[in-house]
């Protein structure tokens, strides 16, 4: 069986984040899939339309070739493209032959595990590709064109222009907490790269923290395992922040709430890494130490077998797509490594994250990164969140199993075409 290739779409649309999908056409057969969100993605639809068109999508090996080979200058910026049309083939593919991608892989786990990540208590502001703030409307489900006077620096790192408030506290953090609990999360994730009353703007700058910086940290940690228990799973992100000296001190400071992991301490695996620097981090921490989210292919996480690290974060819609997935999930299988996906995408990048988690024998629970964000779940056809009580349930429903809702697409992005 063929089924070749006539037309190939890509949309980008400002929202929380920069969200870019990818539609494969063969015929009226089509497949959806989505990007991370990385600059100029829309713009490379033509180029994307002359590789693929008059390929044979069941020949999804050619087709990797054929696209990582074209990305040989661009580097790893084209990889999220190289994702999504990864994704749209399985969606495709999946509906010619009437059955879920996760049927396809043959996966045996039919409930994926959520981790909801709860940022500094309340959801994300809204930034583009390059991480840099954009005002959104009242209703928080639209961007408008424009960046926003907050700041013209990057949201996260050292330059962050950033303001201690009431959202920074144990008490918001742990009221936040409390909620995700009673909606039936298991795992939960905060943000711990923020301003503290004791934030003192040059170390700020040199990535280091001072003891009284440290010990607010394991005060916000305890409030919020006091208010969990330990029932329930607890990490935190440090989004590549912090000196090894301070990571450290940081480490050491949470040691007594027993995480899950502490994620991207050091700029290590930032977008141009220092693998070397993990190994120090993970020998002296004794934390898990999570990261991957930057990370392309199964060469890349192979270099991280030597370092220590012990959770692996790839992210599917960056990394390769499904295809790539599953050859990390396969090399964490051999050393027994925990694969937990980073997702900050759409109903249509998560659940594709979720069929790919159900080969993994190691698997821990995928991202969830847009809580409380109520545009996040009117976007697909069905209403009913694809997440349940912490879980995505795959069903036998056809290829992904889920179908971007076009009329409400446009009904917020009114140029939006697919």
């Amino acid at each position: 069986m063929s089924l070749i290739i006539k037309d190939v779409q890509v949309e980008t649309v400002q929202s929380t984040t920069e969200w870019t999908f990818v539609r494969v056409y063969a015929g009226k057969d089509y497949g959806t899939g989505e990007a991370t969100a990385a600059p100029g993605l829309k713009a490379s639809e033509p180029t994307l339309r002359k590789l693929l068109v008059g390929e044979d999508a069941m020949k999804l090996n050619r087709i990797e070739e054929k696209l990582r080979h074209a990305s040989l200058f661009a580097g790893s910026s084209f990889y999220p493209l190289i994702s999504a049309t990864n994704i749209a083939l399985y969606d495709l593919i999946g509906k010619k032959v009437n059955l879920p991608v996760w049927r396809l892989l043959g996966g045996d786990r039919d409930e994926i595990r959520v981790y909801v990540d709860l940022h500094a208590g309340e959801e994300f502001g809204a930034t583009n590709a390059l991480l840099t703030p954009v005002k959104l409307d009242s209703t928080g489900k639209r961007a408008m064109v424009g960046e926003s006077a907050l700041s013209d620096h990057p949201v996260m790192g050292r330059l962050a222009r950033e303001e201690f408030g009431d959202l920074f506290t144990p008490e918001a953090y742990s009221r936040a907490a409390k909620r995700a609990v009673k909606e039936g999360y298991q795992m939960i994730k905060f943000d711990l790269d923020i301003p503290t009353p004791y934030t003192d703007a040059f170390n700020k700058r040199s990535g280091q923290v001072t003891l009284k910086e440290a010990d607010y940290m394991a005060e916000i940690v305890a409030a919020v395992r006091g208010t969990i228990g330990d029932d329930v799973e607890l990490m935190v992100d440090l989004h590549w922040r912090y000196d090894l000296n301070s990571s450290l001190r940081i480490c050491k400071g949470l040691e007594p709430f027993r995480l899950h992991w502490v994620e991207d301490l050091t700029p290590a695996t930032r977008s141009v890494g220092n693998i070397d620097e993990l190994g120090m981090l993970t020998s002296l921490c004794p934390i898990p130490i999570a990261t991957g989210e930057n990370l392309y292919t199964v060469s890349e996480f192979k270099d991280l077998l030597n370092t220590g690290v012990r959770v692996w974060t790839p992210d599917i819609c960056k990394t390769g797509g499904i295809t790539e997935a599953r050859r990390i999930m396969e090399l964490a299988s051999m050393y027994d490594i925990e694969v937990s996906p980073h997702n900050v995408t759409t109903p249509i990048g998560t659940v594709a994250s979720a069929h790919a988690a159900s080969i993994s024998n190691t698997f821990g629970a995928l991202e969830f990164h847009s809580h409380g964000f109520g545009f996040w779940y009117e976007m697909i056809r069905s209403k009913k969140s694809p997440i349940d009580r912490g879980f995505v349930r795959l069903t036998e429903e056809p290829g992904l199993g889920v179908e971007l809702d076009e009329r409400v697409m446009a009904k917020y992005w009114p140029d939006f075409e697919l």
